[in-house]
Formats: C-alpha cells, sequence, structure tokens
C-alpha cells in the first residue's frame, strides 16, 4: 500500500496542496469550512501528519507510572493487579517505573506516554510531599484522566484511590492490647511522608485510647526496607524494654528481621511475642505465624479502572473524586 501524501488530501478535499500544508502545520489563514472539508478528507483516507502520529490517542490504552521497589515487592504487585484488572476491561497498559517518582520523574514519564498516545494514566505511590506547580500545570494541559492511587499526598483536584494508612497500624495495636500486650513496640520507616506520619499516628492513638500510663510503648526507625533493618531496629527497641511482647512493624519485612531477633532470644511467637507486620505481602509466606495489615489491592485497582471508564465515557473530564477504603488486619485470631 503506497504512503499517503499531502497530495492525496488536497486532490481529495479539491483543494491546493498549498492550502492543505496550511492546515496541517496551522500556518496561515484558512477558511474554516475549506479547514472542515480538508480534516475530513485527511481522515477518510487515513492521511496522519508526520508531527501527529505520536500524539493520537488510543481508547485502550491506559498509562501506569510507578515506584520501582527493589526490594519491597508491594509496588510492583500493586501494579500488576492494576494491569490484570484493566486487562477484564479490555484495557492494555504501559507501565513505567522510577527509582523514586517525584515531581520530576512524573513529569517525564506522563509526557512521554501522552506522546505514544495513552487515553488515560494512573499514577501508583507518588512519594513526593506534594505536586508542584510545573507538575501540576503539565498533567492539566494534557487533558487526559488521571488516576492518582495509594499514595496521594498534595495532588488535589485529580482523582485519587486512597487507603486510610492510620486505621491500620491502629487496628493492629488495638488487637495486642485486646490479647492483653503491656509492652509494645513499633518499627517505624524513617521517611518523612504523610503515610509514615499516618501509621505512627495509629499505633499511638491505639494506645491512649486505653490508658498510656499503662501500656509501655517504644518507637525505633529504619532507613532502609531490609529484614536486616527490622531485626536491627527490634534490638534496639529491647535494649529500651527488655519485656517487648507485642510488635507492629510498617512493613512485612521489618516484621521478619523481627520474627529472627526473638527466636534467637528463645521466644515462641506468636504464643509469647505477637509481630504484626504491613501489606501482607510477606507474612502469609512465612513458616512464623505472624499478623499483618492489608491494603485492599483489587478494590482500589477496580475503583481506578472504573473512574477511567468514566472519564472516557464523557465528553469533558467530570469533576475529580477521592475514594478511601480501609486496610484489613489479616492473619489474627
Amino acid at each position: 500500500m503506497s504512503k499517503i501524501r499531502l497530495v492525496d488530501v488536497a486532490k481529495a478535499a479539491g483543494v491546493s496542496q498549498t492550502t492543505v500544508s496550511r492546515v496541517m502545520n496551522n500556518s496561515g489563514y484558512v477558511a474554516e469550512n475549506v479547514k472542515q472539508a480538508i480534516e475530513q478528507a485527511a481522515e477518510a483516507i487515513g492521511y496522519v501528519h508526520p508531527e501527529r502520529k505520536r500524539t493520537i490517542k488510543h481508547k485502550n490504552l491506559i498509562g501506569i507510572v510507578s515506584s520501582r521497589g527493589k526490594i519491597n515487592s508491594f509496588f510492583p504487585n500493586m501494579s500488576s493487579i492494576l494491569e490484570q484488572t484493566a486487562a477484564e476491561k479490555n484495557y492494555y497498559c504501559i507501565n513505567v517505573t522510577s527509582d523514586r517518582l517525584d515531581n520530576h520523574a512524573l513529569a517525564y514519564h506522563a509526557s512521554e506516554l501522552a506522546q505514544i498516545g495513552v487515553s488515560a494514566l494512573v499514577v501508583t505511590s507518588f512519594l513526593a510531599p506534594a505536586l508542584n506547580s510545573d507538575t501540576r500545570n503539565l498533567l492539566l494541559k494534557l487533558g487526559l484522566p488521571v488516576v492518582f492511587f495509594e499514595r496521594t499526598e498534595g495532588c488535589h483536584g485529580f482523582n485519587r484511590i486512597l487507603v486510610d494508612s492510620t486505621i491500620g497500624t491502629y487496628l493492629a495495636t488495638k488487637h495486642l492490647i485486646n490479647k492483653g500486650h503491656r509492652h509494645l513496640a513499633y518499627i517505624n520507616f524513617s521517611r518523612q511522608a504523610p503515610v509514615e506520619s499516618m501509621r505512627l499516628s495509629g499505633f499511638n492513638r491505639a494506645i491512649d485510647e486505653v490508658d498510656p500510663d499503662k501500656i509501655r510503648r517504644t518507637v525505633v526507625s529504619c532507613r532502609e526496607i531490609t529484614p536486616r533493618a527490622g531485626a536491627n531496629a527490634i534490638k534496639e527497641a529491647l535494649q529500651t524494654d527488655p519485656e517487648i511482647t507485642g510488635v507492629v512493624a510498617w512493613s512485612d519485612l521489618f516484621a521478619s528481621g523481627a520474627i529472627h531477633i526473638f527466636q534467637q532470644l528463645g521466644k515462641r511467637i506468636p504464643e509469647e511475642v505477637e509481630i504484626i507486620g504491613y501489606d501482607n505481602i510477606l507474612a502469609p509466606h512465612l513458616p512464623i505465624p505472624i499478623g499483618s495489615i492489608e491494603t485492599p489491592v483489587e478494590e482500589m485497582a477496580a475503583l481506578a479502572i472504573n473512574t477511567i471508564d468514566r472519564c472516557l465515557f464523557m465528553k469533558s473530564l467530570p469533576a475529580p473524586r477521592t475514594i478511601t477504603l480501609e486496610p484489613r488486619l489479616m492473619g489474627v485470631e
């Protein structure tokens, strides 16, 4: 099949090639009725301007921008579930990742995906404290439905599907208190971000609701998301309070490190020491039974794709919505 050229459009529209060139390059005045005739002719014979080929939107193509998660598999797991959910709705996905999904990385990836021709964007685990004005304006100018997923701080004005991080650690701590534990530790991640603050807040809130004078709490932090970091953190906590019998961890990885230390001390888990992790990615596969807070990723993914469906169905982008789900405490009696 021969390549369709400007001269073919000119012939189909009954105008000169110069007039067609003005319309395609947006250079010079052309009467509106002539412009419409040229555009209709170009569409009818299948002509696409070389500069426009890469910006045609593919209605079934979604771009996913996510954090890479070299050790913590929670981020890749989210992207995988999003892709599976999208496929059930007959969408294809292009997934791009970044070691740290900040404003600069998001702006770059969003621009590239828009050039490829995605019809919508899902942004998972945005790690900056907030969208800056440049990134916000860029996303708005793209004219695409954008859904922020899981970590959405400072992303107001866009569709957001998030989980209440405070409730997660609150449920875990409340469970330990109800089981009779009075010496508790929380293994935190040292990143200064709203999600980390909310999780610590949930731990403290559960204790404060009972009687803070009757429960001893110890908070230790990790700089890396590894089992070794969790092990070192719980050793530090035990130096402060050797009687710790209940542990809430920011991650299953931290919890697995804590298990190792308590086993070395000859403690039986969960009979003598009870440990609760977060994300429920690793906990179900550990040889020692522990509880974990599970983020309802499947439900969140379904809401994200339904939101995109809703946006693409309407002629103009509807007002953005924020939907918050609660996590669940799994693996405990």
